[in-house]
């Protein structure tokens, strides 16, 4: 992992640490997600990969993150370091965002395939796949932001081999 993308990974690690004490007091006074709520992170999911830079996007990805800390039943695993440096994040959004996408389409496919749900390779690969549909429309917006790995992943994902190289991605990182 290179030196960039080591803070983004701490300011999520720190904003996920930090709610972890709250969030298991917070699971242990609620039940398991409702349909509803499933539901809602399913759309979010959907909205961050078509439109991640929308204020309502905003919204949803907020609720989306804390409901993730909070729910007891849906769990995702956050592997940030196979997607490489995305970027400061303070001085763009981008990385913040492309993270949260990556976190929503876990739990999207978490949700839509209940029998896969500890299937984490699967899982990364639906996260990778909603990362690199957020990049790419953030990207027809602002050509100027690029992110070498993710420019990988979209050529490997066009060439039909994103399997193989997340694959490798995932044998390199500490994500199991």
């Amino acid at each position: 992992m290179n030196r960039g993308s080591k803070p983004i990974l701490w300011a999520v690690a720190l904003v996920i640490l930090s709610a972890t004490g709250a969030a298991d007091l917070q699971a242990q006074s609620r039940g398991p997600s409702t349909a509803d709520e499933r539901n809602r992170a399913v759309q979010a999911a959907k909205q961050l990969r078509t439109d991640p830079l929308a204020a309502s996007t905003q919204t949803e990805r907020e609720w989306l993150i804390k409901w993730l800390i909070e729910v007891p039943d849906i769990a995702v695993q956050l592997c940030g370091g196979i997607l490489g440096d995305l970027g400061d994040t303070n001085q763009s959004a981008y990385p913040g965002t492309l993270l949260a996408t990556m976190m929503a389409s876990e739990a999207a496919y978490v949700i839509e395939n209940p029998q896969r749900a500890k299937d984490r390779r699967a899982m990364f690969r639906a996260g990778v796949d909603g990362a690199l549909d957020a990049y790419e429309v953030i990207r027809k917006k602002d050509a100027s932001y690029q992110a070498k790995k993710l420019d990988e992943f979209v050529l490997a994902r066009n060439a039909g081999k994103l399997d193989d190289v997340l694959n490798s991605a995932l044998k390199a990182s500490k994500c199991k």
